[in-house]
């Protein structure tokens, strides 16, 4: 998966989502999301894109459990796990090339 496409699909998404926590003034979560944004943009391969996918896979399943009052936000959530989810799945089906 190149890490520009990752970006450019996912960190819309996610600064809108940072950008609802923090009206909400939920600071916590929003230092959460700050920090796999940051992850994102310093990706500079695949490899380096498990680590901030991973984080909102985690993030996703936290907020599921505790059933987070902020409708929109998880919307925002699950559209930012289907497009990295998209997005694997694409480079999964991408030939190798040796």
């Amino acid at each position: 998966m190149n890490p520009a496409i990752a970006r450019n699909e996912i960190e819309p998404l996610l600064n809108a989502l940072i950008r609802q926590l923090a009206d909400q003034g939920r600071a916590t979560e929003r230092a959460i999301y700050l920090r796999i944004r940051k992850n994102l943009r310093a990706a500079s391969s695949p490899h380096e894109l498990a680590r901030p996918f991973h984080d909102l896979s985690t993030m996703a399943t936290v907020r599921r459990r505790r059933a987070s009052p902020s409708g929109d936000a998880n919307i925002l959530l699950a559209r930012i796990l289907e497009k990295a989810e998209q997005l694997a799945a694409e480079t999964a089906e991408a030939p190798t090339i040796h």
